[in-house]
C-alpha cells in the first residue's frame, strides 16, 4: 500500500527528473536574464541523459496517476486506523499541476526562443568586397535554446549582417563587414555565452579561402556514402599543392569536395589546379554557385559530415561493411550459408574488403582481376565453415544492377562487378 509520504516522493521525483531533463536548455535563458552568460554551458553534460530523464519523468507521472485513478476498495475493516484526510499536496489537483509543470519542462527547448530578445537589424553590407563569411565550430551546444543564445550575442557585434547557428552541426555561419569587425571579435562574443569556439574557417565569398566543388564520388556499392577508396587519391593529389592548398575534404554523401586555399592563392592558379586534378582522375570538379555552396557551409567542417585526407578511410571501412552485407544476402538467396556461421562469415568478408580498400595505391587497382582475387578469398573463407570444396564461387554484388547492361558483366576497366541477374 502506497502511503502519502511515498506519494510525495513520487511526485517530487517526477518534477526533479523533468527539470533535470531541461536544465541544459534552461540554463542559457537563466544566464541571459541574470546577465551572466558564462554560466550558459555549465549543464551541457546533462544533454546525453535527457531522453532517459524524460522517460523516467513520464513513467513516474504515469504511476502517480495510476495510484490516483485506480478503484478504491469499499470493504470495511473495523480494525484499521481512521484514514487520514488527503492534503492538497496529495490531491489530484496538485498532481495535475505537477504534470503540467513537467510537460512544460520537457518541452522547454521548443519554446525557449520566446525568452530571447529579437536581435536588432544591422545594415546590409553594401560593398561585396568588404563581406566575409566565416563558419565557427562550437562545442557545448545541446538544443535550440543554445542556438538562440549564440545568435543573441553575435547579433550585438557591429558589422555582423547575418548569422545562422546549428547545435546539430555544432557551428555558426556568420556574415560580416570586415571593415567594421573581425573574426576575433565574433569569436569573443560566442565564447561569452559559455560555449567555446574550437576552430573557424573562412567560407566561399569574396577574398575567401574555402571553395566548394561538385564531385561525382558516390559509392556504387553504397550509394548513401562517398567512395573513400577513390576520393582519398583525389584529396591527396589536391593536397600535394602545398603552396596553394591547406586541406581538402569530401562530404559524407560523396557529392561535394571542399578546398581550403592558402591566403593569396590567385584565382587562375585555383582554376589550373582543379583542371589538372580533374584530368588526372577523369572526374569533373565544377564550382558550386555561392547560394548552393552556402548550404554546405552550414555543416563544414563538422567531422561527422566532412572527411579530410586519410580520414576518408572511415568511409572505405563503412563501404566494406555494406558490401559484406550485400554479399551475404546473395549467398543466403542461394541457400549457401547456415545461420550458425553467417555473422562470422560476414565479418570475414568485411575484413577482406577493408584490407583491399585501405591497401591499394590507386583507384585503378580496383579492376576485374582484383575482384576475381577477392571472390577466391571469400570462397576460401566460406570453406572454413561449410567444409573444403562445399562453398561454390559466387559472383559478387559490387555495383548496382542499373550500372551494367542486362546479362553482361561490367567492363574490365570499370573496377566493378555486377550482380548475377538469374
Amino acid at each position: 500500500m502506497i502511503n502519502m509520504k511515498s506519494f510525495d516522493t513520487i511526485t517530487s521525483a517526477s518534477v526533479l527528473s523533468a527539470f533535470a531533463a531541461s536544465l541544459c536548455c534552461i540554463t542559457p535563458v537563466v544566464a541571459l536574464l541574470a546577465g551572466s552568460s558564462s554560466i550558459a554551458a555549465n549543464f551541457s553534460w546533462i544533454e546525453p541523459a535527457r531522453p532517459y530523464l524524460i522517460g523516467l519523468s513520464i513513467a513516474v507521472l504515469g504511476f502517480a496517476w495510476y495510484l490516483k485513478l485506480r478503484p478504491v476498495s469499499t470493504e470495511v475493516d473495523c480494525d484499521c486506523e481512521t484514514p487520514q484526510k488527503a492534503r492538497f499536496l496529495q490531491s489530484r489537483t496538485f498532481l495535475g499541476l505537477v504534470t503540467i509543470f513537467a510537460i512544460l519542462m520537457m518541452t522547454f527547448p521548443l519554446y525557449a526562443k520566446v525568452f530571447y530578445p529579437k536581435p536588432a537589424a544591422h545594415a546590409t553590407i553594401a560593398a561585396v568586397e568588404n563581406k566575409r563569411q566565416v563558419t565557427f565550430l562550437i562545442e557545448g551546444m545541446t538544443c535550440e535554446a543554445c542556438e538562440e543564445h549564440v545568435n543573441n550575442e553575435v547579433s550585438k557585434v557591429p558589422g555582423v549582417s547575418a548569422y545562422q547557428t546549428s547545435y546539430a552541426s555544432e557551428n555558426s555561419l556568420v556574415s560580416f563587414d570586415q571593415t567594421k569587425t573581425d573574426v576575433k571579435a565574433i569569436e569573443s562574443a560566442i565564447n561569452k555565452t559559455g560555449y567555446r569556439v574550437k576552430s573557424y574557417v573562412v567560407m566561399n565569398t569574396s577574398n575567401s579561402t574555402i571553395s566548394f566543388y561538385k564531385a561525382p564520388l558516390v559509392c556504387h556499392a553504397a550509394p548513401s556514402i562517398g567512395c573513400g577508396s577513390k576520393a582519398k587519391f583525389i584529396l591527396a593529389d589536391l593536397e600535394e599543392n602545398k603552396n596553394a592548398i591547406e586541406g581538402a575534404w569530401l562530404n559524407r554523401e560523396g557529392t561535394v569536395v571542399a578546398i581550403k586555399w592558402n591566403t593569396g592563392t590567385a584565382e587562375n592558379q585555383k582554376t589550373a589546379i582543379i583542371k589538372e586534378v580533374s584530368g588526372n582522375h577523369d572526374i569533373a570538379l565544377s564550382t558550386l554557385a555561392l547560394t548552393e555552396a552556402s548550404n554546405y557551409a552550414h555543416s563544414f567542417p563538422n567531422g561527422k559530415k566532412w572527411f579530410k585526407g586519410r580520414e576518408i578511410d572511415a568511409l572505405s571501412i563503412e563501404e566494406a561493411g555494406i558490401v559484406a552485407t550485400n554479399t551475404i544476402e546473395k549467398y543466403k538467396a542461394r541457400q549457401l550459408i547456415k545461420p550458425a556461421f553467417e555473422r562470422q562469415f560476414r565479418a570475414d568478408i568485411e575484413k577482406i574488403y577493408a584490407d583491399l580498400f585501405l591497401s591499394i595505391s590507386s583507384y585503378k587497382d580496383l579492376n576485374t582481376e582484383t575482384y576475381n582475387t577477392i571472390e577466391r578469398q571469400i570462397q576460401a573463407a566460406g570453406e572454413e565453415y561449410a567444409g573444403k570444396g562445399k562453398m561454390p564461387r559466387v559472383e559478387l554484388c559490387i555495383a548496382p544492377e542499373e550500372s551494367c547492361e542486362k546479362g553482361k558483366p561490367c567492363s574490365a576497366d570499370s573496377g566493378k562487378t555486377c550482380c548475377d541477374k538469374k
